[in-house]
């Protein structure tokens, strides 16, 4: 589960996936995010990134609370993704915080998981 950086001023579509993760499996990932201190909401939309990313995919993006240390908690993140055994899936992991610019943008596509 690689960490994505996507650099101020890339131009980035989103949007509702095509063909969403089985239901199952959002529960459980939404379930160990509630687990983990410091992350306000998580969303799971399409995302291409140009110039960045070959392909549209899901991205897992995790809002952290600006008073949380954001290192500590994608370390937490990817244990407990790793601990769901999701060896089939390639799913980027994009932290942001409350305030970043594209938030208002990830939320109106609907894709909330917590």
């Amino acid at each position: 589960m690689p960490i994505l950086t996507i650099p101020s001023g890339t131009p980035i579509m989103l949007g509702v996936p095509a063909r969403s993760l089985e239901e199952a499996l959002l529960q459980s990932i939404g379930t160990m995010l509630l687990s983990v201190d410091g992350v306000v909401e998580a969303h799971l939309p399409e995302c291409f990134a140009m110039g960045i990313m070959a392909q549209p995919a899901q991205v897992l993006v995790v809002v952290i609370n600006s008073a949380s240390s954001s290192e500590e908690v994608v370390d937490e993140i990817l244990l407990g993704l790793s601990a769901l055994a999701l060896e089939d899936l390639d799913l980027d992991v994009l932290p942001i915080n409350p305030e970043h610019t594209l938030l208002a943008s990830i939320q109106a596509t609907n894709c909330r998981l917590m």
